[in-house]
């Protein structure tokens, strides 16, 4: 049974904290959060693996060493993908994604470069610079929403979502200072503007599961 307004809006705040994730430019999954404890995270979400800037990361830890300040900016409305002739360039269906680890290496590299422009981030926001094999919270979340919104949501009208459109070149888009209004945006953006490509009924539960769970992406992390 889908929760009332007031309960979805203090849930929502979680939904896609960069953990976003997608700003990998190597491998498809991740590990955990054990090596943040020389930089606190920013303030939102305390649960979730702080975002990282373009910088060092402390190697064999398996996440980054800097973070970037949430959003404080007006959020910018989700939007068809901006780059879906770049994914048609390698070859793929911007509508019709295929698993991460079924990519070409030509097409990975494609995918990754496009995760670094749509997040605003380097190759470090996701990767262990010592070891881009490693897991890190970031690339396991990075993988669960390209399953889970790159390939698995549409926009009403059937146009291409990717990383572009929600994140528009920032790794923390959502700005958490008046939990009412992200949750509006969010029923307005996230739910009113999207459907799923199975063609089931999308609702707030299509990310945080029946029953529901508020800190989805803190266990999508684990």
């Amino acid at each position: 049974m889908r929760p009332p307004v007031s309960a979805r809006t203090a849930a929502l705040v979680c939904l896609l904290a960069s953990a976003a994730s997608l700003a990998a430019c190597g491998g498809a999954a991740a590990d955990s959060r054990e090596a943040r404890a020389t930089t606190p995270a920013p303030k939102g979400d305390p649960t979730l693996p702080a975002p990282s800037t373009p910088g060092s990361s402390q190697p064999g830890t398996g996440t980054s060493t800097q973070t970037t300040p949430p959003s404080k900016g007006v959020m910018k409305p989700v939007g068809p993908s901006a780059m879906v002739e770049d994914l048609r360039k390698v070859g793929l269906d911007p509508k019709a994604l295929p698993p991460l680890n079924k990519l070409s290496r030509e097409q990975l590299t494609a995918v990754m470069n496009s995760f670094k422009r749509a997040l605003g981030t380097e190759c470090t926001g996701c990767h262990d610079a010592g070891n881009f094999k490693a897991a890190t919270p970031h690339k396991k979340i990075a993988s669960k929403m390209w399953d889970h919104y790159a390939r698995g949501l549409a926009m009403e009208d059937g146009s291409a979502v990717y990383c572009d459109s929600c994140h528009g070149g920032q790794m923390e888009f959502l700005d958490r200072h008046d939990k009412k209004a992200l949750g509006a945006w969010m029923d307005a953006n996230f739910v009113s503007k999207l459907k799923r490509v199975d063609k089931k009924d999308h609702s707030c539960e299509t990310c945080h599961g029946d029953p529901f769970e508020p800190k989805f992406l803190a266990q999508w992390a684990k």
